[in-house]
């Protein structure tokens, strides 16, 4: 009886085991699947969007202002030094191009561009590694000024673009705000009017 009795024990147990283990695992999954559908809807909100690729263009722009190579002095440098400034021309200018499409900006045909711009630089990046210690070669010196110069036009039009964007939705926010404070002045000048004189009260 005792021996039937701690078998019974043991199976109730192990089934309390398996069914707990069971929820947790059920519920972990609905729990991550939930959250991952979150994540997807906040990381593709325009706000969002918008946001990163601000972050990303602004980063670049500081980088800029730190005293980057001229294009035509890039080709004098070892092509390891190169390389890494034709790719930082190159990300700098896909960075604005998303900044200003998240902004919802007219881009046209900036995007495509940007895809021409980083196949060129695939095969430029190619002759470049040959030798990463030597000077870049002298047949691929103009085609390397032409690239970072062509990544730099691409730069300043994403941004130009961004920033009219941007002047424009301040404007209208500016001229809604100053018709708000007229029709919340009017209001309380009427509700002032509404009110019985003091001597009546």
């Amino acid at each position: 009886m005792d021996a039937s009795l701690l078998e019974l024990l043991v199976a109730g147990a192990a089934a309390v085991v398996v069914g707990v283990g069971v929820a947790v695992v059920v519920t972990g999954l609905l729990l991550w699947r939930a959250g991952r559908r979150r994540w997807r809807a906040f990381r593709s909100h325009g706000v969002v969007t918008g946001a990163v690729g601000l972050w990303e263009a602004s980063r670049t722009l500081a980088w800029s202002r730190g005293g980057a190579t001229p294009p035509e002095r890039i080709g004098h440098l070892p092509a390891r030094l190169a390389r890494r400034e034709l790719w930082r021309s190159v990300d700098r200018a896909a960075a604005a191009v998303r900044a200003a499409d998240g902004m919802g900006a007219a881009t046209a045909g900036l995007p495509g561009l940007c895809t021409r711009l980083r196949a060129v630089a695939i095969d430029l990046d190619r002759v470049l590694r040959v030798d990463p210690g030597a000077p870049v070669p002298p047949s691929a010196r103009d085609q390397l000024a032409e690239v970072v110069r062509a990544a730099d036009d691409v730069r300043r039009a994403a941004l130009a673009s961004a920033g009219e964007a941007t002047g424009h939705r301040v404007s209208h926010l500016a001229e809604d705000a100053g018709a708000e404070l007229s029709l919340l002045e009017a209001g309380l000048a009427s509700a002032r009017r509404a009110l019985p004189p003091p001597s009546a009260r």
